[in-house]
């Protein structure tokens, strides 16, 4: 069984030079992760390396329940149980997000990057999982989805319980970008994953990452 050998946290220091985007409609906490795999017996030998993007909402990330979502899946391939990502991991990550948001020099600053080195021991004498290479190759990676499929969003006008877009699992009444409710006639957009979002909105979140805010459908990617 795996188990976490040391974690450090650090803002990226070229982001004390970015200026706010004044388009975007939410803030972003846009995290590198990497995983270095060690051995237990030899912690300077690294084993098996991983890097992972991750673009998340402050205002969602700043919750114990978001973090450890977001955390777990990070760290599944690893061998690192629920219990250990809740006792030795997400109070670091969850406390740091505190920090970081409250910092003088990113008041108003809408992206906010930050770094994590999590070094996990295993045996040498444990197998490591074929899986984990698999996983590290088939990483989902915030690409900004494909203008082709941005363009192809269905688009209609927002009428309240009339829209054609109101149904199934987009029946929610408001946009989860802005955290908006909608108004008749705004202007929305409907993913394939029929999640319905201000077309302004979801367009500036594509630009950003090809996943669903809310359900991580991919779009395609150039």
């Amino acid at each position: 069984m795996a188990s976490l050998y040391d974690i450090t946290i650090w803002q990226d220091h070229e982001s004390s030079l970015e200026q706010p985007d004044s388009d975007l409609p939410f803030n972003l906490f846009i995290i590198d992760l990497q995983i270095y795999c060690v051995s237990s017996l030899h912690p300077e030998t690294t084993l098996e390396t991983a890097n992972l993007s991750v673009a998340v909402r402050r205002d969602m990330f700043l919750s114990e329940e978001n973090v450890r979502s977001v955390v777990c899946a990070m760290v599944a391939d690893w061998g690192v149980t629920p219990e250990f990502v809740d006792t030795a991991i997400v109070p670091d990550i969850l406390s740091y997000a505190w920090y970081a948001n409250g910092l003088p020099v990113n008041l108003g600053r809408q992206v906010i990057k930050w770094r994590i080195e999590i070094f996990i021991e295993v045996s040498p004498y444990d197998e490591i999982d074929e899986s984990i290479e698999e996983s590290l190759t088939n990483s989902v990676k915030f690409k900004p989805a494909s203008k082709s499929s941005i363009k192809a969003l269905k688009r209609a006008r927002y009428l309240d319980d009339e829209d054609e877009l109101h149904h199934g699992s987009s029946s929610r009444k408001g946009c989860t970008v802005c955290l908006d409710e909608f108004s008749d006639s705004d202007e929305v957009a409907s993913m394939p994953c029929d999640h319905v979002y201000h077309y302004d909105c979801i367009v500036k979140w594509l630009e950003t990452s090809h996943l669903c805010p809310l359900c991580r459908y991919q779009m395609p990617i150039d």
